[in-house]
């Protein structure tokens, strides 16, 4: 894969032509990781685009913050320096949020939405208040909060990342290629802060902006009205698939798929099923 510099200064890979598929990812993770599906739905006729997160690439502007609207914004941008056709969109994990914010500022940009292991909705703040099984699992983001959190991921070549892929993906051994090319990443000059400072600037007011809190706040009494497919490991560590029940109800349409035998990244676990569910969602 060939790494490209867009016009509004992010960088991404691409491969295929035709339709516009736009991948993002979350975290602990990278665009590279994306390769069986850029490989794939560019077999498929789509034009595969994945770009970098804000932050992820030593090169990237400084935010003002990075909430997952701000970052949603950022990605609005790229996806109009890239192409001038609409797209579809699959976001895992942080990549979710994004994609969720993405489509409630520009519904009309986006054609089909699919979204991973990250739920839209109250059921996941709400369970970091009362529910002690997901605030087991959520420790991580809570430990991000702290100074200490930049010292000690990059501990050990960085195994904390390769932990939490055990952790979240309980049941696949095949993780190690995957951690390798995100550990490269994110040991990069001043990614890890970057990457952290999504967590912090979700929990913590003072790394907030006015403006994103009150657009948020906006966004959050109306449905999103794009065609979605929300996808779910039935294992993840990170995120319980319990949290997607009443989902729908934030949504104009919106199918749902828990997928048996497989965790948070279940997008790698079993690519070739799970792009085979996006081909025929996008296809419908």
């Amino acid at each position: 894969m060939e790494l490209s510099k867009s016009s509004s200064g992010h960088y991404f890979y691409s491969l295929g032509k035709g339709e516009p598929l736009l991948l993002l990812h979350g975290f602990p993770d990278c665009a590279e990781n994306f390769s069986h599906q850029l490989t794939f739905f560019a077999e498929n006729g789509y034009q595969v685009i994945a770009p970098f997160l804000p932050g992820y690439h030593p090169e990237d502007e400084e935010l003002d913050t990075y909430q997952s609207l701000r970052i949603a914004e950022e990605i609005i941008k790229f996806t109009k320096s890239v192409t001038d056709q609409k797209i579809s969109l699959f976001g895992h994990d942080w990549g979710a949020s994004i994609a969720y914010g993405m489509a409630g500022l520009e519904p009309d940009l986006i054609k089909k939405m699919i979204t991973v292991s990250v739920p839209h909705g109250i059921s996941v703040g709400a369970a970091f208040l009362s529910d002690g099984d997901q605030q087991r699992k959520s420790w991580y983001m809570f430990f991000f909060q702290l100074p200490i959190a930049d010292l000690a991921v990059p501990l050990n070549n960085f195994n904390f990342i390769e932990r939490l892929w055990m952790d979240w993906s309980p049941s696949w051994p095949d993780y190690k290629s995957y951690t390798d090319k995100t550990i490269a990443v994110l040991s990069k000059d001043n990614v890890l802060s970057k990457a952290l400072a999504y967590y912090r600037c979700t929990f913590q007011e003072s790394l907030q902006t006015d403006r994103i809190n009150s657009l948020t706040g906006e966004l959050g009494i109306q449905k999103i009205k794009v065609p979605s497919l929300y996808l779910h490991g039935a294992n993840d560590g990170c995120i319980g698939a319990n949290l997607s029940e009443g989902m729908e109800n934030f949504f104009d349409h919106l199918e749902i798929k828990i997928l048996p035998d497989c965790g948070h990244f279940l997008h790698l676990e079993k690519s070739e099923e799970v792009n085979q569910i996006i081909l025929d969602f996008l296809s419908s």
